[in-house]
């Protein structure tokens, strides 16, 4: 089975925060609400700055406890949601070490990160590594990322026992 992941190079991410809003555009989401997240690991966000979204991961908590099956694992290694299916019942929030699919109470649904799956699918590139400005974040296959060097370690990411699949270049 193939895995997607992201890359980022993050000593050159410049923390522009055009990745999260590219992804808020792509979602519809709120103002308040962000599926990718760009942050500073050092004081007083001056940098260096890590961008995450869904890690994708190998053994994805959130798909082990969806009552419905409305997140699921693509054979491609990309977690979806389908939001038809979905009861709002918030159990792959509370499973994921990573605090990533947010819920919606106002419309009691839950979203998340894709990866763009439809963009992939249609031969694109998800709307945040597209917005990219300085294209330190791209997205592969784990084993291409891997080759090209990135790590599952970075400042200010732990890895959990989910085996999150986003890889980052290191800072040396």
């Amino acid at each position: 089975m193939t895995q997607m992941s992201f890359l980022l190079d993050h000593k050159y991410c410049i923390g522009c925060q055009t990745c999260v809003t590219a992804c808020q555009m792509r979602h519809r989401t709120p103002d308040d609400v962000q599926l990718r997240k760009a942050t500073s690991f050092e004081q007083q966000m001056k940098g260096p700055w890590i961008t995450t979204a869904c890690n994708h991961c190998e053994d994805p908590a959130c798909v082990s406890v969806c009552p419905t099956g409305a997140t699921v694992k693509r054979e491609d290694g990309i977690v979806v949601h389908d939001p038809e299916v979905c009861i709002g019942c918030q159990s792959c929030i509370k499973a994921c070490p990573y605090e990533h699919p947010v819920y919606l109470e106002e419309e009691n649904r839950i979203i998340r990160c894709d990866m763009c799956a439809a963009r992939l699918d249609a031969g694109d590139v998800p709307a945040c590594v597209e917005a990219c400005p300085v294209k330190v974040l791209t997205v592969d296959t784990l084993e291409n990322n891997e080759a090209a060097g990135g790590v599952a370690e970075a400042p200010g990411f732990t890895v959990e026992a989910t085996k999150p699949t986003t890889r980052f270049i290191p800072i040396k």
